[in-house]
């Protein structure tokens, strides 16, 4: 997998510095997208210890739009729910899986060392990607005209643009002076990843002890994943050693040597860059944002990232866009990556209290709401997760559709399609990559075949029937039929609209046929120069 040097092309689309999961990510989107692409990683392959244990449903989406979902989901484990214990080891809360939205589990634990495998295995398919283990980045300029990058070692590297995903402490970051706002999180926490565990049970189980809370997560392959918060006084050098760590999980099961995977000691931080964006320069992931573990953002916050900045960089690289639309990027990711940030928190401070004074404030909350279910829910479910929804960037009239249900600005739910007339079981999958039209009415299909060549063909969207309707669909529109479920429901309420999707799948434009040129112009000018207050 290795790239010698002297292979490396001089001049590409997009250069990314680091193969983690988002960097991995954004060069098999863009490769996905036809983009001429760099990737450099120092070490000498992909990391082989676990970090991130959780995939939720957004990101197995993203996973699904470079093509590389069905073999690596199905060695995955979907989460069965939550339970809460309190000082004594009862359960005092416990919340099942909820119905998928998106296409696949709300949550999902995995192997981090078997995803960055299957994303860097996934770039063999693009001859126009190229991915550079042992190749490290020794500094970088800037222009009007694109990125200069000079390497360790000799090599010069020309490319438009340039985006960092190389982790928390960022030299591409500290290079351009922007500043990480916000807190270092007060806690250290020790982290011991298992296997051969005796609790198979694929549920997530959270120890509101007193004295050490701690956490227990599912994982592939048999493990699973402990989470023990110190206490004041106890060194990292201290806690990691195997002996210790046998007496912490005593009470819970017995560790032979070959049953540790990893032993380590995390600082949770709680931060966001100043910016996401320098010019033609590009943060994500952990580059960008620090999130403390407890809802398991981190990694799937950064493979959003990835998401909206790839299709937009293929558009603009591509001509169906000017440079403006990625500035759309900051205003677009700040947002939903900072909420996530402080989701955390506020899980850390809810469900994980040591003072006593804080455990008897949740605990008589939660008494309070056994008489009403669902606010219980909303608190112990963690409902008041944002919903992928954007309330700035490039849509059209975002804050002026005439219904409250209205998608626009949010992720498209995944439908799930009957086999009659599709060899794809989910929605994505027979939309492809790229912009889509989606129409669910008869009439509007009809408008979109006789007047789709207006809408966009810059764009080249695909042209869908979503509908269970047994008339004869027109020339140049695929017919898909849905199955029945939540996310037809939501996506229903535009019938008799026609919708533009991104490639990111959020609803870009809903609009009736009588105001399609208006429509066109409006996103046209999103993509041309992406406007509006931050």
């Amino acid at each position: 997998m290795a790239t010698m040097q002297q292979d490396l092309p001089e001049r590409v689309g997009v250069a990314i510095v680091g193969a983690g999961p988002v960097g991995l990510m954004a060069a098999n989107l863009l490769g996905t997208y036809g983009v001429r692409c760099l990737l450099i990683e120092r070490n000498g392959a992909t990391m082989d210890i676990p970090r991130a244990i959780a995939l939720d449903d957004e990101g197995a989406r993203t996973l699904q739009a470079a093509g590389l979902d069905r073999d690596f989901m199905a060695g995955t484990v979907p989460a069965g729910g939550a339970r809460y214990y309190d000082h004594q080891g009862r359960a005092f809360a416990e919340v099942g899986a909820p119905a998928p939205e998106f296409g696949f589990p709300r949550r999902n634990y995995f192997f981090q060392p078997e995803l960055e495998r299957a994303l860097a295995q996934g770039l063999q398919r693009f001859d126009h990607v190229k991915l550079a283990f042992g190749t490290e980045l020794a500094d970088f300029s800037a222009d009007d005209d694109g990125v200069s990058l000079n390497l360790a070692g000799g090599g010069r590297v020309r490319a438009d643009y340039l985006l960092a995903a190389d982790g928390a402490r960022s030299a591409i970051r500290q290079a351009l002076g922007i500043e990480m706002q916000g807190d270092t999180y007060p806690q250290d926490w020790l982290i011991v990843d298992t296997e051969n565990d005796p609790d198979q049970e694929p549920v997530s189980k959270f120890h509101c002890r007193s004295d050490r809370p701690f956490v227990s997560i599912p994982a592939p392959r048999g493990g699973r994943r402990y989470e023990f918060q110190l206490q004041p006084g106890e060194l990292p050098a201290d806690m990691v050693a195997p002996d210790r760590v046998r007496a912490f999980l005593a009470p819970w099961r017995s560790l032979g040597d070959r049953d540790l995977t990893r032993i380590a000691v995390y600082t949770f931080e709680a931060r966001i860059a100043a910016r996401f964006s320098d010019g033609r320069v590009f943060l994500a992931g952990d580059a960008a944002h620090l999130t403390p573990p407890f809802a398991g953002q981190g990694m799937n916050s950064g493979l959003r990232d990835a998401h909206n900045l790839a299709w937009k960089l293929a558009a603009v690289l591509g001509g169906q866009a000017g440079p403006a639309l990625l500035d759309s990027y900051d205003r677009e990711r700040r947002g939903p990556a900072w909420a996530m940030v402080q989701l955390a928190v506020a899980m850390g401070e809810i469900i994980m209290p040591q003072a006593r004074e804080d455990i008897a404030f949740r605990q008589g909350i939660l008494r309070q709401f056994e008489r009403f279910p669902q606010a219980r829910d909303f608190i112990v479910n963690m409902k008041f997760k944002p919903r992928p929804r954007y309330e700035v960037g490039a849509f059209v009239d975002l804050h002026g559709q005439s219904f409250a249900g209205s998608l626009v600005g949010a992720m498209l739910p995944q439908v799930e399609l009957e086999p009659d007339n599709s060899d794809h079981p989910r929605l994505d999958d027979a939309l492809g990559c790229g912009f889509a039209l989606l129409a669910q009415a008869p009439d509007t299909a009809e408008f979109l075949a006789r007047e789709g060549g207006s809408l966009w063909p810059e764009l080249t969207p695909a042209k869908v029937f979503l509908s269970k309707w047994a008339g004869a669909v027109p020339d140049g529109v695929t017919r898909l039929t849905p199955r029945p479920g939540p996310a037809l429901v939501a996506t229903r309420a535009h019938r008799d609209q026609i919708l533009l999707l991104r490639p990111d799948r959020y609803v870009a434009a809903a609009f009736w046929p009588g105001d399609a040129s208006a429509a066109v112009a409006a996103f046209r000018a999103e993509l041309s120069a992406c406007h509006g207050a931050a």
